[in-house]
């Protein structure tokens, strides 16, 4: 195993959820182990105009090649609603996914090139890395420093908890915005459960119509392990849930009930609890 520092961004849809996400979906893989997540930091973004990013680093543990790697990295960007085919450059993303330096060394192939080649001039790269591989600074803090140096960190991390008991499970999350809290209210660490499936479905935006397509799912078997929102607008969302199929249906009580605590908070009451 060796280990490797992958760096996430995203500026589209439930943004932290999207971060937590591929970092789920990474650790439920075979040789790959999430080791360490940085902070969240919200960047302005490159490019046309556009939302700012939310930014952060993973620290892996890994017996795949950085090519193997890379294409991990990119499953998982398509599992989570990223099509780079209809991409824009420097346009917004969904999630996106770069590998940023492998402690094997330089890689350089048609397909890939480690250390990333702008990691010098990108400080929402730079600051994540140095949080989860401290050992790097000799060789990154001064390119940090002129890059415009640690960018700031984002403040809302969303806040998760949850409470079990033998009428079910029940979350309360605040986050960042609806979308986030619905995504995260939604994304559960069953035992002995990992992503092997994942469903697209567009929906209305309203936490009813998110509630209500939970329902259908756990009606159908599927059972929900991790939820993100790729996009969303005033009107409809994107939803990706990562789960398993079952095979009997389970009918449960969704009720999400949303409160405002601020204009940027929201707070999200998830209870699933199977009918009797």
């Amino acid at each position: 195993m060796s280990v490797a520092v992958v760096g996430a961004g995203s500026n589209l849809g439930a943004r932290e959820a999207a971060i937590r996400g591929a970092a789920a979906l990474l650790d439920a893989r075979d040789q790959i182990s999430v080791i360490d997540i940085s902070p969240l930091y919200e960047t302005p973004p490159l490019g046309p105009p556009q939302g700012d990013y939310l930014n952060a680093a993973f620290r892996v543990e890994t017996a795949l090649t950085p090519p193997e790697l890379l294409r991990a990295l990119l499953r998982t960007e398509r599992r989570l609603g990223r099509k780079r085919s209809a991409d824009l450059r420097w346009g917004p993303r969904s999630i996106d996914l770069d590998l940023l330096w492998d402690a094997r060394g330089p890689h350089v192939s048609p397909e890939l090139q480690v250390p990333h080649p702008e990691l010098d001039q990108r400080s929402f790269a730079l600051g994540p890395l140095l949080d989860v591989a401290p050992e790097l600074a000799d060789r990154y803090a001064d390119a940090l420093e002129a890059a415009g140096g640690r960018p700031p960190e984002w403040g809302h991390d969303a806040i998760v908890q949850q409470r079990e008991s033998t009428k079910g499970v029940e979350r309360e999350v605040e986050a960042g915005s609806l979308a986030d809290a619905c995504a995260l209210a939604a994304s559960f660490d069953w035992p002995s459960v990992r992503p092997w499936s994942t469903l697209h479905l567009r929906m209305e935006a309203q936490p009813e119509r998110f509630a209500e397509a939970l329902r259908q799912l756990f009606r159908s078997g599927f059972q929900v392990c991790r939820t993100t929102i790729s996009h969303c607008s005033q009107s409809q969302w994107t939803a990706e849930f990562h789960g398993v199929h079952r095979g009997s249906p389970l009918e449960v009580d969704v009720r999400l009930q949303t409160t405002s605590a601020s204009i940027r908070h929201t707070g999200v009451n998830l209870v699933t609890t199977p009918k009797r």
